[in-house]
Parts: C-alpha cells; sequence; structure tokens
C-alpha cells in the first residue's frame, strides 16, 4: 500500500497513521517528492519547493516487539544520524530547514511504526502516535540544543514540551506560547487540561506546585501515573507548611513512581521558576532518595525500564 502525506502543522494525517497501524500496517520506507513542481525557477532551492513523503505500507506478519519509549528515542536518533550526511549535502543545494525536518520525522516513524502498540512510557502505559509524533519532533530539534540543560530524555514527550517552553520561567505570553507550540501538534490547552498551567489576561501561569498537591489530597494515587503530575505532588507536598506529608504518598501501596520522576525532580531543582519552589523540590529529592532506600529489595524481574532508561 502506497500513499502520499504532506507533514503540516493539522492533525488529520496523524488520525490516518493510527488508522493504518491499527489495522495492522507498518511504514515499510517512507520517500520525499516535490509537492509543488509549478515554480518560476528550475532550481533545486526555490522557495516554493515544498516536500510531501511517499508512505510505503506492509501488512505486519509478526507482532510487534515490546520497548521502552527511552529505548525508542535513542534507536530513533541513530537512524535519523543515519541519514545526516545525505541531508546536509541538499541543504547545501537550497532544500529548505523545514522540508528537512519532514524527512528526518518520516523516517523516525518508520521505526515507531514496527514497535506500534507496544512502545511504553512506564511498565503499563503505552504512547499513542500523537505523543511519539510529538517526541520525534522534540527529538529532531534537540539535536542542536546540544549542551543546554534539557527536561529529562525518560520523561513523557507532553512532559518535555511544557518543560521545555516554560524552562525556569513563571509565566509565558499567550503568543510566545504559540510560537513555541507551532507545527509541534500540541495545543495550549494539553497543558491546561492537565492542571499544568492557566491563563490570566492572555498569559500563561504555571501552576504553583503547592496548589497542585492540595489539589490532589484525598485522590486516589493509584490514578497519579504521570510523571510530571508526581513530581508537582511531591514538591507541592515538601513546601513549609503544606499540611502534606510527601512520604505517605511514597508509601501509599497504589503509587507507582514513574521511571522518569527522580529526574525530573532534579531537573525542577536547578530549573525552579523561584526559591521556594527549588528548595522543596530539594526537600522532595531526599525524601524520595530515602524512601528508595528503605524499600525492600524487589524479587529479580524482566523488564523494559533498565538502568540506562532512568540515566
Amino acid at each position: 500500500m502506497v500513499f502520499t502525506f504532506h507533514h503540516s502543522e493539522d492533525e488529520p494525517w496523524v488520525a490516518v497513521l493510527e488508522s493504518l497501524f491499527e489495522a495492522g500496517f507498518y511504514l515499510e520506507a517512507t520517500y520525499p517528492i516535490r509537492a509543488d513542481t509549478s515554480m518560476d525557477s528550475g532550481q533545486f532551492g526555490s522557495k516554493t519547493i515544498e516536500y510531501d513523503i511517499i508512505h510505503v505500507c506492509r501488512k505486519r506478519i509478526e507482532e510487534p516487539k515490546s520497548v521502552s519509549w527511552g529505548r525508542m528515542r535513542r534507536e530513533v536518533m541513530a537512524d535519523v544520524r543515519q541519514i545526516q550526511a545525505m541531508l546536509e549535502n541538499h541543504a547545501k543545494e537550497g532544500l529548505p530547514a523545514a522540508d528537512i525536518q519532514v524527512i528526518r520525522r518520516g523516517k523516525a516513524l518508520e521505526y515507531f511504526s514496527r514497535h506500534y502498540g507496544k512502545v511504553y512510557v512506564d511498565d503499563d502505559r503505552t504512547i499513542s502516535v500523537r505523543d511519539a509524533l510529538l517526541g520525534i519532533n522534540q527529538l529532531i530539534d534537540e539535536d542542536a540544543d546540544k549542551g543546554k540543560d534539557l527536561p529529562p530524555v525518560n520523561a513523557e514527550p507532553i512532559t518535555r514540551q511544557f518543560l521545555r517552553i516554560f524552562s525556569n520561567a513563571p509565566e509565558l505570553k499567550r503568543d510566545q506560547m504559540q510560537k513555541f507550540l507551532k507545527g509541534s501538534i500540541t495545543t495550549p490547552d494539553d497543558f491546561v487540561q492537565r492542571g499544568w498551567c492557566f491563563e490570566k489576561s492572555k498569559v500563561f501561569i504555571r501552576t504553583n506546585p503547592l496548589d497542585f498537591a492540595r489539589e490532589w489530597s484525598g485522590k486516589h494515587r493509584r490514578r497519579l501515573t504521570s510523571d510530571l503530575d508526581q513530581a508537582l505532588v511531591l514538591i507541592g507536598a515538601c513546601f513549609d507548611g503544606s499540611g502534606i506529608n510527601a512520604a505517605d504518598t511514597l508509601r501509599n501501596d497504589n503509587f507507582k513512581p514513574h521511571v522518569a520522576l527522580k529526574p525530573l525532580l532534579e531537573w525542577s531543582y536547578r530549573n525552579a521558576p523561584d526559591q521556594p519552589i527549588s528548595n522543596a523540590a530539594s526537600r522532595a529529592i531526599t525524601i524520595f532518595n530515602a524512601w528508595n532506600a528503605s524499600r525492600s529489595p524487589l524479587p529479580k524481574q524482566i523488564s523494559l525500564f533498565g538502568e540506562e532508561d532512568e540515566a
């Protein structure tokens, strides 16, 4: 089966991909083609050229293998870097950067499709096509951001997007938020609905961890599965006078710490918007380490999330 998409900022093509994967197809190959051939100049670097991607799909003949999201990210990056030299040559000849990103994204999707339905963000939850695309876009963008203190690589894509946008800022103007999210298949509502920020007078303001923790007070810890939700609850509980015992959450039998929880606490300590949050994150790290050290060794089990996923 062969079909063509232009990887635009809209999401209909995401739904089509998901339908194909659900129907048992995978991407065997992706090929770029010129989407606009009616240009005045025959120059390869004409600004009017945009690239579509031909997707070659085959019916799956065997079950996909399970893989952690962190491990898949590394494999995707290795695949993308294999075509880096070719893309650099095209860039010198005038191929626009946006079209190069489309080509890289197509190659990354090939790998994801081979594991579709078995790519795990924790031991129980798989990643959707939409979130995987978000993570792939971040991966491609961040390849040029080496040296920066980026959010933990084993955090969920939506978490990394939120933290990359805000970094250590307490708030962000709406127009800045929209610029950051342009072409990312993410909207500010994705953050607001999770309670991570709210909008006031055309400004998005980060939710204070203490307020977030109090919102979670009394709720069933089995539903506390998001990595950033867990980090915010623990940090909020560690504020002076919070009235919330962070250790109670960690000791709760229904609480299952995300593989990225400790790295997120450490990142939050280094990139806190203000000193009270930094202090609370520092306490949360201490409490988490003490709790982790006190746990009885668990029976050795085969897991997708080894030490390399926690690094």
